[in-house]
């Protein structure tokens, strides 16, 4: 077996083994959420040693910051599918059909979804570029929906994020329980309520 190939076959190697393990975590963080990553548990299931979990990710935040990227990927998804479907409407219709996509996957994967904002890194580590960029694609399609209201970028930018979070806080409260029992229509109609008075606030602007 020459160099080259033996390099391949170890890239091979690693990347069904990576695979593997995330396989295994993703089916774990659905079933039992975050706290369910464990090093050796996730050995076990993947059947591998725990050191080769640590040759494929640096250490546990590594494989969890992974498994967060696949959860906002197919959060992506369904959100660029519902802005993709409401493209040609009106401003309130558009942030309106985002917020709902967003709390229908949140209803659908909440483990996956929670683990999102549940993990914290250490002090002083600095977020991964590429789970940044995926942070702001996802802030991206509430700007585009905001761009003929708000014409200038670090205000389109600030207000978009300040709607994820108005939403994002609605959709947290609901599920967590934290004002009452779980009603997915009561919780759709503040989703609305917040939307309309934004898209009206818009317009007078």
């Amino acid at each position: 077996m020459t160099k080259q190939t033996k390099q391949k076959s170890s890239v091979a190697f690693r990347n069904k083994l990576r695979s593997s393990i995330l396989e295994v975590g993703r089916r774990l963080i659905a079933n039992e959420g975050l706290s369910s990553i464990q090093a050796r548990r996730i050995a076990t299931e993947a059947d591998c040693s725990v050191g080769s979990i640590y040759n494929v990710f640096e250490d546990l935040d590594d494989l969890i910051i992974a498994l967060n990227i696949l959860t906002l990927d197919e959060l992506g998804s369904s959100l660029q599918m519902a802005h993709e479907e409401a493209r040609q409407q009106a401003t309130h219709d558009r942030l309106l059909a985002l917020a709902f996509a967003y709390f229908t996957f949140a209803s659908e994967h909440q483990k996956p979804w929670r683990a999102i904002f549940e993990h914290q890194l250490p002090e002083g580590r600095a977020t991964p570029p590429e789970y940044r960029d995926d942070q702001d694609k996802l802030f991206a399609l509430v700007e585009e929906c905001l761009a003929n209201d708000l014409t200038e970028d670090e205000q389109r930018k600030s207000a978009a994020r300040a709607l994820f979070a108005s939403v994002h806080g609605i959709v947290s409260l609901s599920l967590d329980r934290k004002l009452g029992e779980f009603e997915p229509v009561a919780t759709r109609r503040q989703i609305e309520f917040l939307v309309g008075c934004t898209a009206r606030g818009l317009q007078r602007a």
